[in-house]
């Protein structure tokens, strides 16, 4: 039998009725003339009070979506945008001379470049100017092979000062009062290079508003057509033995931004006749000053970045830096971007050239202060003393667990003496002697930094590279039904491995859980984590009658199926008797602590494993939604992320497969962190990635500018593709269109959030504003998984924008076109709507 829906249907019989009884007189009326009037008949009896008329009830009223009537090929729509972007540019340009004249002052030169433009191979004829490019920029930068730097920089070239030259296609520019003539470079440089490039068609370019992909004065565009070229001269060409190498791989920068990566989307770092990133040196070049001080400002004292403390000028002077790669790469993946994972995995980036960038030498102070805050004011992790585990300082209000420390704390919670370090301290742009840092560190005095910095996180490899997963494993060996008992035999690559084990039943052949091994069962006979399928070693859980280690580092689990008592939505027997439950997903999520050296240890973070079991069938099922049924590639997501759930949990035994995560990210579990949203993969994974924030209630209990601030920052944010459209940035492809309902459960949505206070943006700064939050309130909702699934990109674009309106008719957009109903305390409505809409598929 199916879980009962507890169902009190309205009495509407009277109504039904009365309709026809109107249209049977409406007939009748229309066939004859009208007769004379009748005699009023006497009153009738009084009739029986019926019960009250207060609309169709939830679970009778919902219905499958029709998403895919108007949308089914919405997901190729979204991604043909993002392949616009990647594909081949029916552009191209040419560098074909440059020379250059004395100019009108002694020093300076009148710079001729002539190059030529084609489109599909035949000349693009244009007008002075190139009007009808969205884009076009020429520079000219000077290279000193001896320093290895770019200098002498960002030398612009107006492409105002572009005209057609003498054949179709051809365009000269002359630009007068340039400091260097680029072919003829003179000493200190032996080499220099002229770079460009040009757009056209404008995929996104938004200005901010409902429906916006990019915050209003974004320099960030996607292009359908792009085009970069150069022409070097000296040492600054590729094929000099003396041309500048970087110790960065581009491979790096497309792990998160897609390939060909272009940074804002149409400057690429791979050009001809240039080394990998020359032409990013044409404006970050090395001696360039920075202008982006708020970075270090912003993570160095937080209260005072957010309510402008100190005047612009003092920012500019004591935060002052070059915008050199290094610098401002560093600085913006570490202090303004929400990086995916640690700054510290320096094999990101630096792939195959850890020797050249974890050299001692390499580690000055300017180095140090590219990622990592100098003070952290109030933005410090609980400091306890080593020797005796005393709290010397709480855990400060504005610290953020995935920045790079402070200095100060890491040497107030070190062995060295805190002196060595007060001149730096005092001013946190100061570099004594500029490689003090290697007075002490690799001097014997303390430890070299490459041994502070592996080039790899230490919760995921070890200082080799090799990662903890590839080391330390385990497998599910067998699984087996006898009456309401499974037993599972599972094993571990190495004794010290504490495996956990978790149970979770599919519902109707879908792919995802009826009954998920994170929800408890009905009873308080368990401990604080109440009865679920999961059991950890040592664990006293009636679900797991019997545990042994039958050999060293194999083991046998059985898992009661009948103990699990008076949860939602039945007992499980009873559902897999009634053919809702036909399979289960058996986990062994591995946990190990690691030892670091110097006494620290380090959670592991190690693969889980997952086996689909057909309790029919008593036997194995390959490929149930993984594999090459997969919809989504961990290693796509691993890319960017490094490893699964290191930055969002602590490791231990969750990365390395989508159905494992689904343990716990349920359509049956509104949003824990996320307001309107599912705790379902899809949901929480495309909220995330359209940048809304968590815990929104939380960060405005109480007005902070700084947390406003931050929030602020975090909502304005865009997917590193530029664009969250790049649906096979996770998917594979042909599996990002609406959801085929009958493999995708109905869920639950959160409620908004009840937020205290609010904010708004006033000449860069976050005050208080009085009138509050626009978004209203919106309870739980049930709804269906294309709402669910695209409602997770949708609703967090109008959440950011607290754009009320659009948001409410975009729920009754989905209502419309299939279910969205207020859920209740004991979840009757969620699951009765899952039973009604899943039954129609068996």
């Amino acid at each position: 039998m199916h879980f009962e829906a507890k169902i009190m249907a309205n009495d509407i019989r009277h109504w039904r009725r009365l309709t026809v009884v109107l249209i049977v007189g409406s007939f009748l009326a229309a066939c004859g003339s009208d007769g004379a009037v009748g005699v009023a008949g006497p009153p009738g009896p009084p009739g029986t009070d019926g019960p009250p008329y207060t609309g169709i009830e939830p679970i009778e009223a919902a219905k499958a979506e029709s998403c895919a009537t108007c949308h089914g090929g919405v997901g190729d729509d979204h991604q043909a945008i993002y392949d616009k972007y990647v594909d081949a540019s029916v552009l191209e340009l040419t560098f074909d001379s440059v020379t250059s004249v004395p100019g009108a002052i002694v020093g300076e030169f009148d710079v001729t470049l002539t190059f030529n433009i084609a489109e599909n191979g035949a000349p693009f004829v244009d007008a002075v100017g190139l009007p009808s490019l969205d884009q076009k920029r020429f520079y000219a930068v000077q290279y000193d092979s001896a320093t290895r730097q770019y200098l002498n920089g960002n030398t612009r070239l107006r492409e105002s000062n572009v005209v057609p030259g003498a054949n179709p296609g051809e365009y000269i520019l002359t630009q007068t009062g340039v400091p260097f003539a680029p072919e003829n470079p003179l000493a200190p440089f032996d080499g220099a290079q002229v770079y460009g490039y040009i757009a056209r068609d404008a995929l996104l370019k938004h200005a901010g508003g409902s429906g916006a992909e990019l915050p209003a004065g974004s320099h960030v565009h996607l292009y359908d057509d792009v085009a970069n070229t150069a022409m070097a001269f000296g040492t600054a060409d590729v094929t000099d033995p003396a041309a500048y190498e970087s110790a960065a791989n581009v491979a790096g920068c497309n792990k998160c931004h897609g390939t060909p990566y272009m940074k804002h989307g149409y400057r690429a770092p791979e050009v001809d006749n240039l080394p990998d990133f020359g032409a990013c040196k044409s404006c970050h070049y090395d001696d360039r000053t920075g202008g982006h001080e708020d970075w270090q400002y912003m993570v160095d004292d937080p209260l005072n970045w957010a309510t402008a403390g100190l005047p612009e000028t003092e920012v500019e002077s004591k935060y002052a830096y070059k915008a050199k790669l290094m610098n401002d790469v560093h600085m913006a993946h570490a202090m303004e971007f929400p990086y995916p994972q640690s700054m510290a995995n320096c094999a990101t980036c630096h792939e195959g050239k850890l020797d050249q960038v974890l050299a001692n030498t390499k580690f000055t102070f300017e180095t140090c202060v590219s990622c990592h805050p100098v003070r952290g004011t109030d933005a410090w992790p609980e400091l306890v003393d080593e020797d005796t585990g005393a709290v010397i300082q709480a855990e400060g209000a504005y610290y953020q667990e995935h920045r790079a420390p402070a200095l100060e704390y890491l040497w107030t919670r070190g062995p060295s003496d805190l002196t060595y370090h007060i001149p730096i301290i005092e001013n946190p742009t100061l570099d004594p002697a500029g490689d003090a840092c290697q007075i002490c560190h690799g001097n014997g005095i303390s430890r070299p930094f490459n041994e502070l910095h592996t080039g790899y996180d230490v919760r995921i490899a070890n200082a080799a590279g090799v990662k903890y997963r590839d080391l330390f494993t385990v497998s599910i060996d067998d699984v087996s039904l006898a009456g309401d008992v499974l037993t599972i035999a599972y094993s571990a690559s190495d004794p010290a491995i504490k495996p956990y084990v978790f149970a979770s039943f599919y519902g109707w052949d879908s792919k995802h859980f009826i009954v998920p091994s994170h929800t408890r069962d009905g009873t308080d006979r368990c401990n604080a984590r109440g009865c679920r399928f999961e059991y950890g070693p040592g664990d006293t859980n009636p679900l797991f009658p019997s545990f042994a280690e039958v050999a060293p580092a194999s083991y046998e689990l059985t898992v009661d199926m009948a103990q699990w008592l008076d949860g939602q939505p039945g007992f499980v027997p009873d559902l897999i008797a009634d053919g809702v439950i036909r399979k289960a997903e058996i986990t062994v999520a591995p946990r190990l602590d690691v030892d670091l050296g110097g006494g620290d240890t380090i959670a592991a973070n190690l693969n889980a494993v997952t086996q689909t079991f057909d309790l029919g069938a008593g036997a194995f099922v390959a490929n149930y939604f993984k594999g090459s049924n997969a919809v989504v590639d961990v290693t796509k997501c691993e890319t960017c992320h490094n490893q699964l759930a290191v930055t969002w949990h602590t490791g231990r035994g969750r990365g390395g497969d989508i159905v494992a995560c689904r343990n716990c990210h349920n359509p049956t579990y509104p949003g824990s962190h996320v307001e309107m949203a599912s705790r379902s993969v899809e949901n929480y994974v495309h909220a995330i990635h359209s940048f809304q924030d968590f815990d929104t209630a939380d960060t405005f209990e109480v007005f902070d500018p700084v947390l406003a601030k931050r929030y602020d920052q975090h909502i304005n944010h865009t997917f590193p593709n530029f664009t969250i459209r790049n649906c096979e940035a996770c998917h594979l492809d042909g599996t990002y269109n609406v959801p085929d309902q009958s493999k995708s459960m109905p869920g639950v949505l959160s409620a908004s959030d009840s937020v205290a206070t609010w904010y708004e943006i006033v000449d860069g700064l976050a005050v208080e504003d009085p009138a509050g939050r626009n978004i209203g309130t919106v309870p739980e909702l049930v709804t269906g998984p294309a709402s669910r699934a695209c409602g997770g990109c949708h609703r967090a674009d109008l959440i950011n924008a607290d754009l009320a309106g659009d948001l409410a008719a975009f729920n009754e957009h989905t209502k419309a076109g299939g279910t969205l109903a207020e859920n209740d305390e004991e979840d009757t409505i969620l699951f009765g709507i899952i039973d009604k809409i899943m039954g129609m598929f068996e």
